[in-house]
């Protein structure tokens, strides 16, 4: 009975000291370092109005006044972007290339979120091209002087 107890006590420190070795040589340590760099996403945005000058001049009864919105992308993953016009007087719509005017909300502010503002990062030219007219409303009241804000916000498409 004593030649068992000793056994089974061999045993369990022999087990114990081959999980004790397998433990001890998995233990990998390494070092090093490296140089390399990440490329940024950029963008550009550019404007180009259909008059001279930065004046939007439309008129009651149909008189429209554009401007071409160039968005481009120089990122390497597909980007996804909004236009943001704000600070629109009362009574002024807003159509994007041809769909259709747009009213803003009460406060000024028209966003454009769609399947038209995407650019694919295997696009050949990563550019879209909008073409933003605006026009007053028959009910629209005289309004000089007043700028408005055209933002393009991005964001990394998933």
């Amino acid at each position: 009975m004593k030649n068992k107890i000793i056994k089974s006590m061999l045993l369990i420190v022999g087990i114990s000291l081959v999980f004790y070795a397998v433990h001890t040589f998995a233990l990998m340590r390494a070092s090093g370092s490296v140089n390399g760099s990440i490329n940024t996403s950029t963008w550009s945005v550019t404007r180009n109005h259909s008059q001279s000058g930065d004046s939007i001049n439309v008129y009651k009864g149909g008189a429209t006044d554009s401007y071409t919105l160039t968005v481009q992308s120089n990122s390497q993953v597909d980007v996804l972007y909004k236009i943001i016009i704000s600070n629109l007087p009362s009574g002024v719509e807003v159509d994007i290339d041809n769909t259709g005017y747009l009213t803003p909300t009460a406060s000024g502010t028209l966003t454009i979120e769609n399947a038209n503002t995407v650019i694919n990062y295997g696009d050949s030219t990563k550019t879209k091209t909008h073409i933003l007219t605006f026009r007053a409303t028959n009910g629209a009241q005289l309004v000089t002087n007043q700028k408005i804000d055209i933002d393009v916000e991005f964001r990394q498409g998933i």
